[in-house]
């Protein structure tokens, strides 16, 4: 996509990587700042600005700068869910005992996330969508999310029943 709908030629993509690895550390810093402030809050802005970003790559990959900015972008918003969600999972976790399978299980789901996204995106393309196709397809995918955080959410005031003591 970076080669043949924005014009990068191979060593500008190397250099595309990096900025997207920089993206990544100030997402897990902005996420992990953020999310002792406002667990949610902090969750459904980094899904909707993920997705947002996603629309406007799709829509203006063949802009360098925008190309350039999306990656940055969606490195930092991708990786600011990272710490929202493993507090959400590991505060959960903590009231039903079970902290330590939880993690396993939170970082197992990132994995089968990454995996369906890759899976969708080669979809996309494969279907004849085009190679910038995989961007609107994780806009909608990250908008799936925001919904799943919304259930979340609304499920936050019910309390999990705390496991009897052996």
């Amino acid at each position: 996509m970076m080669v043949e709908e924005a014009g990068f030629s191979d060593a500008e993509v190397a250099r595309l990587m990096v900025l997207f690895g920089l993206g990544l550390a100030v997402g897990n810093w902005l996420g992990g700042r953020f999310a002792d402030r406002s667990l949610f809050g902090t969750l459904f802005a980094t899904l909707a600005a993920q997705a947002l970003v996603l629309f406007v790559f799709w829509a203006g990959v063949g802009n360098a700068a925008v190309a350039s900015v999306s990656v940055f972008l969606m490195a930092a918003f991708g990786f600011a869910t990272v710490s929202p969600i493993q507090k959400l999972v590991m505060e959960r976790a903590s009231r039903a005992g079970a902290p330590t399978m939880a993690a396993s299980v939170n970082i197992g789901m990132f994995n089968l996330g990454n995996a369906i996204g890759a899976w969708v995106g080669g979809a996309t393309i494969a279907a004849g969508f085009g190679l910038a196709s995989p961007n609107w397809a994780g806009g909608l995918l990250s908008l799936v999310a925001l919904g799943l955080a919304a259930l979340a959410r609304a499920s936050a005031g019910r309390e999990v029943p705390a496991t009897p003591a052996e």
